[in-house]
């Protein structure tokens, strides 16, 4: 009597068991931890999936031919093989329905002395659709402000930089060279007569030879260089990591590309260059008034040439 007593208690702990699960508006399965068999499945599973009690899970719920990459049973169990009450919350996804969803997996014993493992399986497809598009258009905002960024620190008719981001790179390098007592150097460019163009050809053709004036320039100088237009026709590149050899080199190059450009309907055109390079006693702005007083010195002795 002692023993049937006992049965009729482990039967009635099972039905409570499954009738709380019943009640649950989530998908609850259990399988047991080592054949991975179904054992039970509440209303709502066999309503959404049909009754797949005593087929393998991976197989009848994920379409997989063998247990699932994801498959979380060793982590639910310890040494013993024993439950070891985590409860792990992960998400996945279930080709078969097409769906997203979290699952709540803990291992249990049952009633009966097996070690099984219940799952609930929470539905976060719309969730997941939500986060999507909301990345979606994070990124794109991303993009807008990059390209935000992009518009605000360049000039819009050359590309070069503009004079306020120039002169904000300039200023960063000048700390940067004097922190680490490196090399920094500034070419300072004026297109020689320029007013000639507009006034003979018009501003159309002006902007052009910009233009092409600032492509020379980028496919003739360094990533590490930065070129800004500093205003009107003239142009100035910040050199890091380059001494006043090494600038003068740079600016006859340029000067010498210029000058054997075939523009596009003036034919010709030449630019006059002025160099400096940054001491211990340079800041910004005697570094600019040096190559601005180079610039001086080409313009005023024949043009089309690099200032001492």
């Amino acid at each position: 009597m002692k023993f049937m007593k006992n049965m009729v208690i482990t039967l009635t702990e099972g039905d409570l068991f499954k009738a709380l699960f019943d009640v649950i508006p989530y998908s609850i399965y259990l399988a047991d931890i080592s054949s991975l068999k179904i054992l039970y499945m509440n209303k709502q599973m066999i309503k959404q999936r049909g009754n797949l009690v005593g087929r393998k899970c991976y197989k009848s719920i994920y379409g997989e031919p063998k247990q699932c990459l994801f498959c979380k049973n060793s982590e639910l169990i310890d040494g013993e093989r024993k439950p070891n009450n985590k409860m792990i919350v992960f998400e996945c996804f279930n080709p078969v329905d097409d769906h997203w969803y979290q699952l709540h997996e803990k291992a249990i014993t049952w009633p009966n002395g097996d070690i099984v493992k219940y799952a609930i399986a929470v539905n976060i497809s719309e969730l997941k659709e939500t986060q999507n598009r909301l990345a979606e258009a994070h990124a794109q905002l991303a993009l807008k402000n990059r390209e935000l960024e992009r518009l605000s620190a360049t000039d819009h008719l050359t590309q070069a930089y503009n004079r306020l981001k120039i002169d904000e790179l300039m200023r960063e390098e000048v700390e940067r060279a004097k922190r680490y007592q490196r090399v920094l150097s500034i070419i300072m460019i004026d297109i020689d007569h320029f007013k000639e163009v507009n006034d003979q050809y018009g501003h159309q053709t002006g902007d052009l030879v910009l233009k092409e004036i600032v492509s020379i320039i980028n496919e003739n100088s360094r990533n590490i260089d930065f070129l800004g237009r500093w205003g009107g026709e003239e142009f100035i590149i910040v050199c890091p990591e380059t001494d006043i050899t090494g600038v003068r080199i740079m600016a006859e190059k340029l000067r010498q590309k210029i000058e054997e450009f075939n523009f596009s309907i003036v034919k010709r055109k030449t630019a006059s260059f002025g160099v400096a390079c940054l001491t211990p006693e340079d800041d910004e702005e005697s570094l600019i008034r040096k190559a601005d007083e180079s610039l001086y010195f080409a313009k005023n002795n024949g043009r089309n040439r690099v200032g001492n």
